[in-house]
């Protein structure tokens, strides 16, 4: 397997150090962002993905996957070692146990579509979570008109707007006003942040067809914003397009209970 991590605690660091004597553990390749922390040779993400390990196990919270898979297609054992950790699959106590289950076969590989981002006819990156049109100064609205198939979905005026995937559903999406998605269901979520008029609602959009955001004042730029890993400057004359991704994100989990997840990770805490 390979092991992926950034800004690792102490006790991930010991725990880490240890992986390769792990008796279910045949052989492990660390990412060299974190194997000198470890004391061990490390390897690129290319080296480690080209030897054709079982999975990748990332040791983080839910930016770090996020910004590893805008890079790889391989699966991924999230390991929680920040505060919520939504995408992550089990916290660092729990690895023995994981471990002991996945050499059991006693898994599910849970895949998850992703956001293609296209600008000016460029594609740029697939996102797990979502996309963000956004104002590029504090407290400046913006007019956008976002599209689906050559029809009009809406146009308003708001701080930016929000393009999600089931996955991101969870996260900025819910948190300016989106509804949360089932991730077996195969649709995007387009969520105005802040909208000026109380009539600006939420739209889930199917995915066989492109959306498109069009930002309809001139000199007034945006960020866009991908998955919370990569800002681009766009303008009045920048195409920006979003289609179904080529790729999905497949994450190790152990228990597929979506709905018990959400209550844990988002309501009991």
């Amino acid at each position: 397997m390979g092991v992926y991590g950034s800004e690792l605690t102490k006790d991930a660091i010991e725990v880490l150090r240890t992986i390769d004597e792990h008796p279910l553990v045949e052989e492990v390749m660390y990412h060299k962002n974190i194997a000198n922390k470890l004391e061990k040779d490390g390897s690129s993400m290319d080296e480690i993905t080209s030897a054709g390990v079982d999975f990748i196990m990332v040791v983080g919270g839910d930016g770090t996957i996020l910004r590893l898979l805008q890079n790889v297609d391989e699966r991924i054992l999230g390991v929680n070692i920040g505060r919520v950790g939504f995408l992550t699959s089990i916290d660092l106590n729990d690895l023995d146990s994981a471990l002991e289950s996945y050499h059991q076969g006693d898994y599910y590989v849970d895949e998850r579509i992703k956001l293609k981002s296209i600008l000016n006819g460029e594609e740029i990156v697939e996102c797990t979570n979502e996309a963000v049109v956004h104002t590029d100064k504090v407290a400046k609205i913006r007019e956008f008109e976002v599209l689906q198939g050559g029809s009009m979905i809406d146009r308003f005026r708001a701080d930016g707007v929000i393009v999600a995937t089931p996955t991101g559903s969870t996260c900025y999406s819910m948190s300016s006003g989106g509804p949360i998605l089932h991730p077996a269901v195969e649709a995007f979520v387009v969520v105005p942040i802040s909208p000026y008029k109380l009539a600006t609602k939420p739209y889930v959009v199917p995915v066989d067809q492109e959306i498109k955001v069009v930002l309809t004042e001139e000199d007034k730029p945006c960020l866009l914003v991908l998955d919370g890993q990569k800002e681009i400057t766009v303008g009045h004359e920048d195409e920006l397009k979003f289609t179904l991704g080529d790729s999905c994100a497949r994450f190790i989990v152990f228990d597929k209970d979506f709905y018990t997840r959400v209550q844990k990770k988002l309501v009991w805490r």
